[in-house]
């Protein structure tokens, strides 16, 4: 009956989760595309890339090409097999929808549903309708199915290697001018509503257990870190939007604006797993053990030979 309970809570603070980030991502797409401030802001920070030697944007275009269409299926593919292998059909479709369903939402939405209107603001992206960004929702979906169908006892370490692969990815793709800050913003919180979402579904099938310690110390650091990453960047990008309304944008360093992009990207991820992860902190996702004592991969232990009949 605790138990029961206790999955009920989680599923709550998961759904309230999703929620939150759908209403997040409208409030991005409103305030960063569909305003002349929130526009001009993105091509404030665009600008300030210049700061940039030529050596690092390179770097930054190598690391985007680790996203095509052979990442993607190799990646997810060798998840979607890892929870196979440890018997978890579930946990296997469940990444695969946040993975497939991130993706397909994020293009849909780029395509078809949230346009960019032209509000005279030219930036080296022109006119061109890119929120959310396709880049950031692959790497970010990638890390949340890893995420899910990890053990718990990985999760903690999944969790930092995918918020650092993410990260690298949504700095990348406003470094290399590929997109405005706020369309990776927008792509986090696409995949954050899809993991939570799922997540609350797949908790149907969970079992309790204990608290793991590396969980324990991980969720808390990404979290301060992350909310500390957001607050510079809001700071940052007030004072551009001071400088522009007064008309003295010449008197800001327009690298101050790029970093403080960079800021908010990379808060976005470490908040959005960070949430995730304490949500899912002593939930396993994994179904009750066989009765007949075998491990995750399948594997009994030999019986002695006076226990056998």
């Amino acid at each position: 009956m605790v138990a029961m309970q206790r999955a009920v809570s989680r599923r709550h603070v998961l759904t309230a989760l999703a929620v939150a980030a759908v209403v997040a991502l409208g409030l991005v797409y409103l305030l960063g595309v569909r305003t002349t401030w929130g526009q001009r802001l993105d091509a404030t920070a665009l600008r300030g890339r210049d700061v940039l030697r030529p050596r690092t944007v390179a770097a930054a275009g190598t690391l985007l090409g680790t996203i095509d269409v052979a990442s993607l299926v190799f990646v997810g593919g060798a998840i979607v097999f890892v929870a196979l292998a440890r018997r978890r059909p579930l946990l296997a479709l469940g990444a695969g929808c946040v993975i497939a369903g991130s993706i397909i939402t994020t293009e849909l939405l780029k395509r078809l549903f949230l346009p960019r209107p032209f509000l005279g603001i030219i930036d080296p992206l022109g006119r061109v309708a890119s929120f959310p960004s396709g880049h950031t929702t692959v790497a970010f979906s990638l890390a949340i199915g890893a995420l899910l169908a990890a053990p718990q006892r990985f999760r903690a370490l999944v969790a930092v290697m995918g918020a650092l692969y993410t990260t690298g990815i949504g700095v990348g793709v406003v470094a290399t001018a590929h997109h405005r800050p706020s369309d990776p913003i927008g792509a986090v919180l696409v995949v954050t509503a899809w993991g939570a979402a799922i997540a609350a579904v797949l908790l149907g099938v969970s079992v309790d257990a204990p608290p793991d310690v590396r969980d324990r110390g991980v969720s808390p650091t990404l979290a301060l870190g992350g909310v500390g990453l957001l607050i510079i960047a809001f700071v940052g990008l007030l004072g551009t939007a001071v400088a522009i309304k007064i008309d003295r944008l010449g008197t800001v360093e327009l690298s101050g604006a790029f970093y403080g992009a960079c800021a908010a990207v990379t808060g976005a991820v470490l908040v959005a797993i960070a949430a995730l992860l304490a949500a899912l902190r002593g939930v396993s996702l994994d179904p009750p053990p066989p009765e007949d004592g075998s491990d995750e991969l399948g594997y009994a232990p030999p019986v002695a030979a006076e226990e056998r009949p």
